[in-house]
């Protein structure tokens, strides 16, 4: 819920918004395109130097945010590596009562191609989201003519999660008032309670919020205004170097 807050008090604040979109979508398809652990590596490494070092996010926030896709990443990797079958037919093989847990050398390599590619496409847009403002990158899309309402749907998207998040922390905390989380039976109960609630809520301040869409003039478009950072120079040469370096590995290992 604070990605808005260090996007907005970061060191590349001032950075050209279109900038920081192109860099991070330049390393996010070499990334992809390449499929190079070195690739990987590199861009993991650099964009976290960057966000830390160049945005000054505290160190603790980044390792946050990314270990917050690391479960997904883990159980993706997982599948990917073991194999069950009925016979012990893999390189590495674990028995499990009436099956076989098998584990191949191909997949256990593939498996870790694909979670550092994961990791790689992560610090990338993180670098992006956690130095450029949820509007500077709207205007940036604006910009680039996609569909003005696929934009604006986005917008109010990512704004409605946040407070969706907001009204169901207070039912928790509600719930847990009432001694509605003391067992686990009840937990489970409170818990159906809470997403049916949420649900009527989230229509009732849809409603609400497009009525103060409308006392405030909205008329079908969104208007976002925010400052126009020209790229510098030397940001130029430093995204142009970035990625000739980027490029210069993935040919060359």
């Amino acid at each position: 819920m604070k990605i808005d807050y260090y996007a907005y008090r970061s060191g590349m604040r001032c950075w050209n918004a279109g900038l920081k979109m192109f860099l991070a979508v330049m390393a996010l398809c070499l990334v992809i395109a390449f499929d190079k652990p070195a690739v990987s590596i590199y861009v993991i490494l650099t964009m976290g130097a960057i966000t830390l070092m160049i945005g000054k996010i505290p160190w603790k926030v980044y390792i946050h945010f990314m270990t917050v896709p690391l479960a997904f990443m883990v159980f993706s990797g997982a599948a990917i590596a073991v194999e069950f079958g009925r016979a012990p037919l893999g390189d590495w093989n674990l028995a499990a009562y009436f099956f076989w847990i098998c584990l191949y050398k191909e997949n256990l390599i593939l498996a870790g191609r694909v979670f550092l590619k994961a990791m790689a496409g992560m610090s990338a847009l993180y670098m992006m989201s956690l130095a450029t403002p949820v509007s500077e990158l709207v205007l940036v899309l604006q910009r680039l003519h996609l569909p003005r309402l696929l934009v604006e749907l986005m917008n109010l998207i990512y704004r409605y999660i946040f407070i969706l998040i907001d009204v169901s922390e207070q039912m928790q905390i509600a719930a847990k008032a009432r001694l509605g989380c003391h067992s686990f039976r009840q937990s489970c109960k409170s818990f159906a309670l809470i997403a049916g609630n949420l649900f009527l809520v989230s229509l009732q301040k849809a409603n609400a919020y497009y009525d103060a869409l409308l006392s405030r003039g909205y008329d079908g478009k969104l208007e976002f205004l925010s400052e126009v950072n020209p790229p510098a120079g030397g940001q130029l040469v430093f995204t142009g170097l970035y990625l000739i370096v980027l490029l210069g590995i993935a040919v060359i290992v």
